[in-house]
């Protein structure tokens, strides 16, 4: 985009978008370039293609063009428009949260197959998420949401109002360090579950971008399940679950080893690229 000056059809830009991401190695070219520019023109996606002929002007072309450069330079799409989706529903973010992904969604269909509950915990809510998507699918009557970072609870506060949710209290906790003076039917948690020595080996985009309090626990990456089977009975009415995402396949039998060995009974679920995803705990 030398020349910002001429017109440029919509159609032009996808392709030109498309074709200079994809040499940048990012995978989801096409569809990325279409949800800038759905942005920059306030337009749904299928409107680009029915419209594709018409044009682009110098303004909407210098607010692309700075789009395009920010991507180009790492940063992740969703901190560009300030939006992740999550179940279906786009949700405020930025780079005090983690992005929401798309195998966190297992949490809510196993929350689902339990089935609704009275009192419903979130740990680590940061865009609060999991716990907003669980008070809009009637999957808790009363539902808590945690994080231990008071610029993590502003945005998920930012997303309460934004759906219109009333019933999660958020509070500030830290975890790891203090216990919860009341008991829940579940607690569900994606906690910081990256070990400290492989944090240099992720994505650059999540590497650098999402805070790193939300990856990693500064040590191997186990802290909160250590706590959660720890906390377990004090945590959960009789008859509760846990209901945590950890990190893939590589975890699974140290996690194992740490609820049996407190007595657990444990149950193992895949996510869609069937890589071990989701850990549901109960006495």
């Amino acid at each position: 985009m030398a020349t910002i000056t001429k017109p440029w059809r919509i159609i032009d830009l996808i392709n030109w978008g498309t074709d200079h991401f994809a040499e940048k190695g990012i995978s989801n070219a096409r569809r990325e370039m279409e949800w800038f520019l759905c942005d920059v023109l306030d337009c749904q996606r299928i409107d680009l293609y029915i419209q594709f002929e018409d044009l682009l002007y110098k303004n909407d072309l210098i607010k692309l063009r700075q789009m395009v450069q920010r991507r180009l330079s790492g940063e992740p799409f969703q901190h560009i428009l300030e939006k992740g989706s999550f179940y279906g529903r786009d949700f405020m973010v930025n780079n005090n949260v983690l992005i929401p992904r798309s195998e966190t969604e297992l949490l809510i269909e196993r929350l689902q197959i339990r089935g609704k509950v009275n009192s419903l915990l979130d740990i680590g809510t940061g865009s609060g998420c999991i716990a907003i998507t669980a008070s809009l699918e009637k999957l808790a009557e009363n539902i808590f949401a945690t994080d231990h970072s008071q610029s993590a609870l502003n945005v998920a506060k930012e997303n309460m109002k934004k759906f219109s949710v009333t019933n999660i209290k958020m509070i500030a906790h830290d975890f790891l360090q203090s216990r919860f003076k009341s008991k829940f039917d579940v607690v569900i948690s994606n906690p910081p579950y990256v070990a400290e020595d492989d944090i240099a080996g992720l994505q650059m985009e999540v590497r650098d971008y999402d805070p790193r309090s939300a990856l990693t626990d500064n040590a191997d990456g186990l802290s909160f399940y250590r706590r959660f089977a720890e906390q377990f009975d004090n945590l959960l009415k009789p008859g509760g679950n846990l209901i945590l995402e950890f990190g893939e396949n590589k975890q699974r039998d140290d996690i194992e080893n740490i609820f049996i060995e407190a007595g657990l009974k444990i149950e193992f679920f895949k996510d869609l690229q069937k890589k071990w995803r989701v850990v549901e705990v109960r006495r």
